[in-house]
């Protein structure tokens, strides 16, 4: 049921090119993105590693910024995270080739 809310969650995203909050997570080594309405301190017991902004594509995921409640920028390697999580591997090495 949550992947379907999610994909379902992505495929309005990605009509809308709207712009939305993530952290990644180091433990897990995953992306979580949320609605821009949810402070990145609401995660903050995930002790995110990064966190920002992103905008999702139809190809690839975007990161970008900082999140002021945590203190943390973006990565360079989160946008190429955030691509193979959503939109998959072939996604991810048309973006590493």
């Amino acid at each position: 049921m949550l992947k379907l809310i999610l994909k379902k969650l992505i495929l309005i995203t990605i009509i809308k090119m709207e712009k939305l909050k993530y952290i990644k997570i180091g433990h897990y080594n995953s992306i979580v993105i949320f609605p821009e309405i949810i402070e990145h301190s609401q995660f903050k017991h995930l002790n995110p590693k990064s966190a920002g902004f992103c905008i999702i594509s139809k190809e690839k995921v975007e990161c970008y910024g900082e999140s002021y409640s945590l203190g943390i920028k973006s990565d360079e390697e989160d946008s190429l995270l955030a691509t193979k999580q959503i939109c998959g591997i072939d996604a991810y090495l048309k973006m590493i080739l």
